[in-house]
């Protein structure tokens, strides 16, 4: 059966689901909605919903057939009149079949669903959610499992994968910086990396970024996609009488020439977005897998998550909001957690990581320039999942479709865009804000940059006495 491209929408009353089947006969179709699953059967097309809230037929449901555009609208009354249906635009977690495990692989270490419950839980369940952001501690950390007595490694997302870098030599993998990543542990990888960072890491390179930084000055100012989608989010937040504005922003000392002064920017309502997915992306969501996650170490993903959308955010950025050629080894390379496999167990781990990459990989290499990136990623979090899903399927469409570059794909991202859809809200916040409280000194780097800095600014200033 083929899944049919649709979307949802929702009133007070009903749920509104706009179903693509073309050249069908109209007469012959199937439709079922009790409790909060919905059915709709029409050869050769099947989907099957399930809905925040329930839905019931009655004498106000309908559905009709558009025979010039192809498309049935069907209208399912809420069970509850005035009850709102959050998230009706992932579409990933509406297809999510409950109890539903995904077919086995031979690259899959362990089952990837245990769905516990259900609706009847959900009060509860929230309540977890919320003494599990406040339990969170991003500076303590963990010991990772240890694969000393397993004779492959494993790695990926929630170390589910093994056998992707089995030929990672014959196969002109640019991005990879561990010598056999099919024999190596999470302590033999953070060596290698470091070994690699310091390696390539040039103190005149970096000198002459300090010193010659216009051209960074220029990207430092630039007003970013997301930045711009705040402020359309605020714009939105005044048009609606009876609530607040959604984004609050004041004049502060740090900032210059109406630029955005990150500790300015607050969120006050996030019970909705005006953030829409394009049909591109609505149909890369389509044919991301169907799954729901038990994971091994929770805080650990969240932790990759920062890493990958540094690396999202950094190639934003230094490209203008525009993919280049170079932008899928940009993000690739920059990503300890892509290029290196790493997992971290403290936000001050990934982040030493992130600047560190980003100051010996990069045309730009600039510490102040990591200190905006940062603010970027701050604010990706902070809009919420669907900002941070709009990154990750930007990221993923970049990877499919490089001949080399894809396994990512599929160890990484995919798992990513299907898992931030179900991700705890207020996890999120708490990671949010502690980005917004976060700083990174130079001398953590481990690599004397104030001292080149030094050595550089009196270089510049003998030059210009001659």
């Amino acid at each position: 059966m083929i899944t049919p491209t649709f979307s949802v929408d929702q009133d007070d009353n009903a749920v509104i689901i706009t179903i693509n089947t073309p050249y069908v006969r109209a007469q012959d179709v199937d439709l079922h909605a009790q409790g909060n699953e919905f059915r709709f059967f029409l050869r050769p097309y099947f989907l099957r919903l399930y809905f925040p809230g329930n839905i019931i037929e009655d004498d106000d449901s309908t559905a009709k057939y558009d025979i010039s555009s192809g498309k049935f609208h069907v209208r399912i009354t809420k069970e509850t009149k005035g009850e709102h249906f959050p998230d009706l635009d992932l579409l990933n977690k509406l297809l999510a079949r409950r109890g539903e495990t995904p077919n086995e692989s031979n690259k899959t270490k362990k089952p990837l669903i245990e769905v516990i419950g259900g609706d009847d839980n959900e009060q509860e369940q929230k309540g977890e959610e919320i003494q599990e952001a406040i339990d969170y501690n991003w500076e303590l950390p963990q010991e990772l499992p240890t694969n000393e007595i397993l004779t492959t490694a494993s790695y990926g997302f929630n170390n589910q994968y093994n056998g992707y870098f089995t030929h990672v030599l014959e196969t002109m993998n640019e991005i990879n910086d561990i010598s056999d990543p099919e024999k190596s542990t999470p302590e033999s990888r953070r060596q290698e990396r470091c070994e690699s960072e310091d390696a390539k890491f040039d103190e005149d390179y970096y000198a002459m970024d300090f010193i010659n930084d216009e051209e960074i000055q220029h990207l430092i100012r630039y007003k970013t996609m997301w930045y711009k989608e705040l402020r359309l989010v605020q714009k939105g937040a005044k048009e609606q009488q009876n609530k607040a504005p959604l984004i609050q922003e004041v004049e502060a000392p740090g900032s210059v020439d109406g630029l955005l002064d990150i500790k300015s920017l607050s969120i006050t309502d996030s019970s909705e977005s005006l953030i829409k997915f394009t049909e591109k992306e609505q149909s890369i969501m389509r044919d991301l897998p169907k799954k729901e996650y038990l994971l091994s170490n929770e805080k650990v993903t969240y932790l990759g998550l920062v890493d990958l959308l540094f690396a999202y955010s950094y190639n934003h950025r230094i490209f203008e909001g525009e993919d280049s050629v170079e932008s899928v080894w940009f993000i690739g390379k920059l990503s300890p957690t892509v290029a290196c496999l790493e997992q971290f167990t403290t936000l001050r781990e990934v982040l030493v990581a992130c600047y560190r990459r980003s100051l010996a990989y990069p045309l730009y290499r600039n510490f102040a320039l990591c200190e905006k990136i940062l603010q970027d990623v701050y604010i990706l979090m902070r809009l919420g999942k669907r900002a941070i899903l709009k990154a990750l399927l930007s990221m993923k469409d970049l990877f499919d479709h490089h001949d080399v570059y894809y396994v990512y794909s599929k160890i990484w991202l995919d798992d990513y865009c299907v898992w931030i859809q179900h991700s705890s809200d207020h996890v999120l916040r708490t990671l949010a804000h502690e980005l917004h409280h976060f700083s990174i000194n130079k001398n953590e780097i481990g690599w004397d940059l104030e001292e080149i800095e030094v050595i550089a600014r009196e270089m510049q200033n003998s030059q210009e006495a001659e």
